[in-house]
């Protein structure tokens, strides 16, 4: 049945179809269980350790300059710029607009201030 399917995917998908081991590989991280698409984490990569006191000081830079860079924040606080992008972007959920950081999601009184 997996043969007929990875034809047909061919056929369809061309040169971007998956390979028949991936597909097996995958089917059989299912039937083991696994149903999170997420990749797990690497076995030599070090987690993301944020603490309270380096997040507040990466938004207090932010807040002083909201046109500094990851990489004078990094420079700044002596932390990796793969840290200070995780805090950016998953701690304090701001995004870069025209050249500055806002906060992506705006509060109620900074909504009837613009």
């Amino acid at each position: 049945m997996l043969h007929k399917l990875n034809r047909r995917m061919k056929e369809v998908y061309g040169e971007q179809c998956l390979a028949r081991c991936t597909i097996f590989r995958w089917r059989q991280r299912y039937e083991a269980g696994r149903v999170n698409i997420k990749d797990l984490p690497c076995p030599g990569q070090a987690p993301v350790v944020t603490n309270s006191a380096t997040i507040s000081a990466v938004d207090e830079l932010i807040r002083q300059n909201c046109r500094i860079t990851t990489r004078e924040i990094a420079v700044e606080l002596s932390i990796s710029k793969g840290t200070v992008h995780h805090i950016i972007h998953k701690r304090l959920s701001y995004g870069k607009v025209c050249a500055q950081w806002v906060p992506k999601h705006l509060s109620e009184n900074q909504k009837t201030a613009r």
